[in-house]
């Protein structure tokens, strides 16, 4: 169709929302009309194809039969030689592939809501006697309010059971490798649960944001679905719950008859489950904030590093911030207490025991205990007989601090003598004393001498030269002179 053309049939075309190989999804109105359709049209190469054309009517023929609220309601068929399309109810939703790259948590928050849904539109083509055979986040249309609506029925087909199963023999290859089904790949004849396999890999996408299996190659691809165990998706999201990793790993086994028997089987699974430990949208927001205060975190290491460095070219020392004494709260203080309880008590020393009494024992005649010296010898710390105490001089030495015999003492003076008066009466005369005071000796730093009592100190020498005091005698001579 050439760009300049506005108008195909009696419709108007406003906006091209999708594209392919061979046809094209536009915003129509028909003309005089306000409400809004969306319109499949064939391209002109496709248009002068005969299959295409047939394809293009088995869709609308699938679709007319569909009447239901996971469907789009389809409104008319045109198709000759100038052109081919058919008309349907035009939803402003984007696929769900979309809503998935703009917004994955908001669509698994809606998961539950609109898996359930979607079990209950396959059911229902199921009950008509239809397969879908191509179910993947494209061909699933998805509002705000988290209702679906499924798309593109040009390969689908009638269920085929019992002798219908026998006489089919081979099938071709038909669907999208990255949610093809094995027994698909395996040409055997494709039943209800062949499209539950693939909506196991659609949910498998949704709840982790990956695809169960991916090839170098394509036919790598199809080796996987057909032998490869799918990994766990709490494996790649840890939000994911057991018990929906267990309906999704169930929808992915590669022998039809180990799956769910049917849609309806998987809905009722599904309803009341809980798909996520924790509300995705606010996990994806505490994630977010994380990410920005490390951010931050690292801006302002980055800066700290970038002043540090100018201070240390500058010789100025960086300065070291003052750790805050952590106030004890509470709690901290209770723990306290209840470890200082649990401790184990010290244990009380022993007494220790009363010492055990020996009876004295003698010993024998002629025998000395040891250490007793033997008779005649003295005993441990006394000198021989005849021998002087450690510390005592030998006899006819001096005391240590005295002088020998007619040596003088040092620094002492002798007393002059004075005449004594005599008093008449024959009274004794009265002594006086020196006229001089004696000389004190220098002093000096020695030690005092030790005074020994039992010793006699010995008498100065006598100088005859110098005067003395008299004696009794002979004062009392010299009183008998007188008288």
């Amino acid at each position: 169709m050439a760009e300049e053309q506005v108008t195909v049939g009696d419709f108007e075309l406003h906006n091209c929302i999708a594209s392919g190989n061979t046809t094209q999804i536009w915003e129509v109105s028909e003309q005089g009309a306000p409400m809004r359709l969306a319109m499949k049209l064939l391209l002109a190469d496709a248009h002068k194809q005969g299959v295409e054309k047939s394809l293009l009517k088995h869709e609308f023929k699938v679709g007319s039969l569909l009447e239901h609220p996971g469907f789009l309601r389809f409104h008319q068929l045109e198709v000759n030689r100038d052109h081919g399309f058919f008309t349907m109810d035009f939803v402003r939703s984007p696929s769900l592939k979309q809503h998935m790259s703009s917004s994955m948590p908001g669509v698994q928050s809606s998961f539950q809501k609109m898996a359930e849904s979607l079990c209950r539109a396959f059911q229902f083509m199921h009950d008509q006697g239809w397969l879908h055979r191509d179910i993947k986040p494209e061909n699933i249309l998805v509002n705000k309010a988290g209702e679906s609506k499924v798309i593109d029925f040009s390969l689908s087909t009638r269920v085929k059971s019992g002798f219908g199963k026998f006489m089919a023999g081979k099938q071709s290859i038909q669907g999208t490798r990255k949610y093809i089904a094995p027994e698909t790949i395996l040409k055997q004849s494709a039943d209800q649960k062949t499209d539950q396999y693939s909506l196991g890999v659609t949910f498998f996408e949704l709840v982790t944001g990956n695809l169960p299996f991916a090839g170098s190659t394509p036919n790598d691809l199809l080796k996987k679905h057909i032998g490869e165990t799918p990994p766990p998706p709490s494996a790649i999201n840890p939000n994911v719950t057991v018990e929906l990793e267990n309906v999704i790993l169930k929808m992915l086994e590669k022998k039809p008859a180990d799956r769910f028997d049917s849609m309806q089987e998987v809905g009722a699974a599904m309803r009341g489950l809980k798909c996520f430990i924790e509300d995705p949208v606010e996990l994806n927001e505490r994630m977010l904030r994380k990410d920005k205060e490390e951010q931050t975190m690292s801006v302002d290491k980055r800066l700290d590093s970038r002043a540090d460095a100018d201070r240390t070219a500058k010789g100025i020392t960086t300065p070291v911030a003052k750790k805050k004494k952590r106030k004890p709260t509470a709690a901290m203080l209770l723990e306290e207490q209840k470890r200082k309880e649990q401790q184990p008590a010290p244990a009380e020393p022993a007494e220790p025991a009363a010492p055990i009494m020996q009876p004295m024992q003698y010993p024998a005649p002629g025998h000395y205990y040891p250490g007793q010296p033997m008779p005649g010898q003295p005993m441990p710390g006394q000198p021989m007989p005849g021998q002087p105490m450690p510390g005592q001089p030998m006899p006819g030495q001096p005391m240590p601090g005295q002088v020998y015999p007619g040596q003088l003492m040092p620094a002492q003076p002798y007393p002059v003598p004075q005449a004594m008066p005599l008093v008449a009466g024959g009274q004794q005369p009265v002594p006086t004393q020196a006229a001089t005071a004696p000389v004190s000796a220098p002093q000096q730093n020695t030690p005092p001498i030790p005074v020994q009592p039992a010793a006699t100190a010995p008498q100065p020498p006598v100088d005859q030269d110098a005067p003395q005091d008299a004696t009794e005698s002979e004062v009392q001579g010299l009183m008998d002179t007188i008288e």
